[in-house]
């Protein structure tokens, strides 16, 4: 899968966890873009302090940015794990 079909897979979700099937927000309602594979990159608007519009977590890593940077490294993880394989 390319970046930019990696991309196309993007859709909005006002409920990230019920979108990707993931646990790690708790009782907690967490918006943002949803990809291919479960992947996602939540919004970071409502997030006191935030030094960008998404936070992307991997791991234990949290990065604040713009979109499409944090697409970036979104899809280079996926890759080196194997995601689209």
């Amino acid at each position: 899968m390319t970046f930019e079909q990696f991309q196309a897979t993007r859709k909005w979700s006002d409920d990230l966890a019920a979108t990707v099937g993931s646990a790690q927000w708790g009782d907690d309602t967490a918006c943002g873009q949803a990809y291919a594979e479960g992947l996602c990159i939540e919004s970071a608007l409502h997030i006191e302090g935030a030094t960008g519009e998404y936070l992307l977590t991997i791991g234990n890593m949290q990065m604040f940015g713009d979109l499409e940077t944090l697409e970036r490294k979104l899809y280079d993880f996926a890759m080196s794990e194997g995601y689209f394989e």
